[in-house]
């Protein structure tokens, strides 16, 4: 057993080939996985067609085999090839946390698939395989401290009126009336510099990692419960990834406390204990669905959506806290840590989160603005022009954001809605839209010349190429000052 090492705490490294901690990962991602798919609610109540739905059950399915069946390799490798599957079907992506998965999961793809090809067989290189996945979780979670502390750094997010700070603080506080307080408005914006500066430090001054990853289980834990947005599977990706890039013993220790309470919260073996709360919770989330789906059955009303996503932000609340808790508890009980040297691993897995780095440059280099960890930063890089502080123009080295078209109006309420709002459009998503729909139209104003009525016939032969659309992807523009909270 493990546990007589973890015990005496410091830099003892108790290393086997069926290394617990790779255990540890894999229950976390598959939870992750799931709530991930469970988000995708058109998807699961069959509005998308069978073959969006029959790929999010199949993905569902295999998480609760991995979380039953924790030591299958074979089962991690199918669940990360079905999710870079989804990914890539559902181009141009626009979420941050599965753009984040989806470099984690190419990376356990990558590391099981040539481990496979060398020896055809995973059996006694879990220690390999674990240390080499842990390199890119540690950067992975790096990466998306440092931009977003990056990102933030402009005259929108600073400002307490405009800041996305202080509107997942609004939620919060609003039961104690402190919503409109100015102080609190500060605090919010400042605390969300410190936590994340402490949390990037404490990645790698690895004497003080339990400072650090406290800090951030509770921040994590804490946004999705805020409802401002569907949170939950973006704080559970983060959990996943700390349990695999704190310390071995660590996440040897937190796997014991699992272990030891599934053992004893029924005499059944910790397996069947793993089904029954799964299917628990799926029972309970198609049960859900379908009241959902009574209330509104063509579309996702207002209603609807509290509904489900209130039912999940309960199921975080449990799940969430109780891994918060495991966690801390297992990372005090390992102190004071010792760092051991980091082991050998291939160094071609640094490229993985390399691409990551330099694709979350995109919005200052004239790219895309999506996707690019830059979620909730009141950031502004368009038309020439940027609110960060560091900047004084965006150094663009492509033209997508070069030019802005304000709309004016459309048949179609949704971009009507964006020049009810006074927003603008990047060409390439103008071009997107009236591709997509031959009979819509679009007006709009370009360089002080207005365009009414413009089709798809009007607008001419498409400006960009397939992949260009596939790969880049813009969120709607906005002039004000200072710059208001999206996504």
């Amino acid at each position: 057993m493990f546990n007589s090492a973890v015990a005496r705490g410091g830099s003892a490294r108790p290393i086997t080939a069926d290394n617990d901690a790779m255990v540890a990962f894999c229950v976390m991602w598959a939870l992750a996985t799931s709530l991930s798919v469970v988000s995708h609610y058109d998807n699961i109540m069959l509005r998308t067609g069978l073959t969006y739905a029959a790929l999010h059950y199949t993905i569902l399915g295999i998480s609760v085999a991995l979380i039953v069946r924790h030591r299958d390799l074979k089962l991690l490798f199918a669940l990360s090839a079905l999710m870079v599957l989804q990914y890539i079907m559902r181009l141009p992506v626009a979420s941050n946390n599965q753009t984040i998965a989806f470099f984690m999961n190419a990376a356990i793809l990558l590391v099981l698939g040539t481990t496979w090809l060398r020896t055809r067989s995973f059996e006694g290189k879990t220690v390999e395989i674990y240390e080499s996945l842990r390199i890119v979780a540690r950067l992975l979670l790096a990466i998306m401290y440092f931009y977003g502390i990056f990102h933030k750094i402009n005259t929108g997010f600073i400002d307490p009126e405009a800041s996305c700070a202080t509107a997942l603080y609004r939620p919060l506080v609003h039961v104690f009336g402190l919503e409109d307080n100015i102080i609190g408005q500060y605090g919010a914006i400042a605390a969300t510099f410190i936590i994340e500066t402490i949390t990037l430090v404490c990645l790698f001054w690895r004497r003080f990692f339990a400072f650090g990853l406290i800090i951030g289980l509770a921040f994590h834990y804490i946004i999705p419960i805020s409802a401002y947005s569907w949170y939950m599977d973006f704080s559970c990706l983060v959990f996943a990834l700390y349990t695999l890039s704190i310390p071995v013993e660590a996440s040897l220790a937190f796997y014991a406390k699992v272990r030891d309470f599934l053992h004893r919260v029924a005499y059944l073996p910790a397996s069947a204990v793993a089904i029954a709360a799964i299917l628990g919770l799926l029972a309970i989330g198609w049960f859900i669905a379908s009241f959902v789906q009574s209330i509104d059955p063509y579309g996702f009303s207002t209603t609807g959506k509290m509904l489900w996503h209130s039912a999940w932000i309960i199921v975080w609340s449990v799940v969430g806290g109780l891994a918060m808790v495991w966690l801390t508890g297992a990372a005090l009980s390992i102190l004071p840590y010792r760092a051991s040297p980091i082991p050998d691993h291939p160094k071609w897995i640094y490229a993985i989160p390399a691409v990551l780095f330099v694709s979350c440059l995109s919005p200052y280099l004239g790219l895309k603005t999506e996707s690019s960890i830059a979620m909730f930063s009141n950031l502004h890089t368009e038309g020439g022009e940027t609110n960060h502080l560091l900047f004084s123009r965006p150094p663009y080295i492509a033209p997508y954001q070069s030019e802005v078209l304000m709309i004016t109006g459309s048949s179609l309420p949704s971009i009507q809605r964006l020049a009810d709002a006074g927003k603008g459009m990047v060409p390439l998503e103008v071009e997107r839209f009236l591709m997509g729909r031959p009979k819509h139209w679009v007006s709009y104003t370009l360089n002080g010349q207005h365009f009414e009525r413009v089709t798809a016939e009007g607008w001419g032969p498409p400006r960009f190429s397939f992949l260009e659309k596939q790969l880049l992807l813009f969120k709607s523009v906005e002039f004000s000052d200072p710059q208001i909270c999206t996504h």
